[in-house]
């Protein structure tokens, strides 16, 4: 069983997207959360004796209770069970690719043969000479497009799982020695190029600050370097002081918007004015690999007002990638950033992951509370009758110290 916290990413986000990623170079501070006090991510893996197939599942639960919302099921017979594996709103698709990525069948194989019983393969990928059974089911507790890293660090949930379950050894899946059966992930370079490739595979494409900000806990500057191919990621971790988390967990505010996105769209529109090279984007990106570590040296320095303007200029230069045409600002996160600048309420904030959509993350004024933000919020609504702020719902984000966390149960 593999657990994470979600992510919010404070500077840097689209420097570590491909190409831009390996033209450019590319730097991100992010932060792993708890939200509302919880762990949102979670896959679990196990093996079946005497059984056949692979059974799929995809939850997706209530944060608030974890009751069951919806689900999706598939049971893998035939190789051409996992032909859909590249459609993103295929039932399971990413667990598909997550197997594909894992070698359990070679993907040749997938594209030219439709019929051949999965079965020889699987009981090699379980290391098994008897039949046997695989179920791997994938969980989240935030909502879809919620802007926090979900899709990536579930993916890297479901290889830590699948991984350890099969013994399959890569580095950031719990493949230390230990004498506890919990492993806690902290070296992840294996997993997060891992993600990666699934991402491809996919074809929801992607960069590696979604993987590096839940997989790793704490704050991180994850950074690449232009030119270097295959990528290489690095990870620098920063211990932060017991006081220091206290004002974050109390400064910090999570309101989801309401409104889901596919990060792919936008992706698509970003990629394509990178393409052209003008001189906005290259000075934007400048400014985004240089505001990751403005950001770092913010919260080093305990100067969590300079942490909110860093966190207000990345909101500009999202909004300077994707076009202001692009649907990466929706009015009623416009409207709310402008009120609570007004009032003083808010040291900065931006949207979380693209834009367009999901959880908007506030960092409130120095001796304000996430209280004091929704309090302004409420009265706005009351007294000007603002709609656009109706479908808002309130979070706790805390800082959440462990990443990836791996279980292991024996039945």
């Amino acid at each position: 069983m593999a657990s994470a916290p979600a992510r919010i990413d404070l500077a840097g986000g689209w420097s570590d997207t491909p190409p831009i990623s390996y033209e450019h170079g590319g730097a991100v501070a992010c932060l792993a959360v708890l939200v509302d006090g919880k762990r949102p991510l979670k896959a679990t893996c196990r093996t079946v004796n005497g059984g056949s197939g692979i059974k799929l599942r995809t939850e997706s639960r209530s944060l608030d209770d974890e009751s069951l919302l919806s689900s999706s099921e598939v049971t893998v017979h035939t190789l051409g069970d996992l032909a859909d594996y590249n459609n993103p709103i295929a039932k399971c698709a990413l667990l598909k690719c997550v197997l594909i990525q894992l070698e359990l069948v070679p993907l040749d194989l997938i594209r030219s043969d439709n019929n051949s019983s999965i079965q020889s393969y699987l009981q090699t990928f379980c290391q098994q000479t008897d039949n046997v059974g695989l179920e791997i089911v994938s969980q989240s507790l935030l909502p879809q497009g919620s802007g926090m890293g979900s899709s990536s660090i579930l993916a890297g949930c479901i290889i830590a799982a699948v991984a350890k379950c099969v013994g399959i050894q890569l580095t950031g899946c719990g493949d230390s020695t230990t004498s506890s059966n919990q492993v806690q992930v902290n070296d992840s370079s294996s997993l997060i190029h891992a993600v990666l490739m699934v991402e491809q595979l996919l074809t929801t494409g992607g960069g590696w600050q979604d993987n590096i900000g839940g997989l790793v806990g704490g704050l991180k500057l994850g950074s690449s370097d232009a030119h270097v191919l295959p990528l290489q990621t690095k990870v620098q971790r920063f211990d932060l002081p017991q006081e220091l988390v206290y004002e974050l967990n109390q400064r910090l505010c999570l309101i989801f918007s309401g409104k889901p996105r596919l990060a792919k769209n936008i992706l698509s529109n970003v990629l394509r004015r990178w393409a052209r090279r003008s001189e906005e984007i290259r000075t934007t990106v400048d400014g985004l690999v240089k505001g990751a570590t403005e950001a770092i040296e913010s919260i080093q320095a305990q100067d969590l007002d300079r942490l909110g303007s860093v966190m207000s200029q990345y909101w500009q230069y999202k909004i300077a990638m994707a076009g202001e045409d692009s649907g990466v600002k929706p009015p009623s996160v416009h409207s709310v950033l402008e009120l609570l600048s007004s009032s003083g309420d808010i040291a900065g904030g931006t949207l979380c992951g693209a834009g367009g959509g999901g959880f908007l993350v506030l960092l409130a004024s120095k001796g304000k509370a996430s209280t004091d933000i929704k309090a302004t919020v409420t009265e706005s609504i009351s007294n000007e009758n603002n709609t656009g702020f109706d479908s808002f719902s309130w979070h706790k984000c805390t800082v959440s110290k462990d990443g990836l966390v791996v279980d292991v149960v024996h039945a």
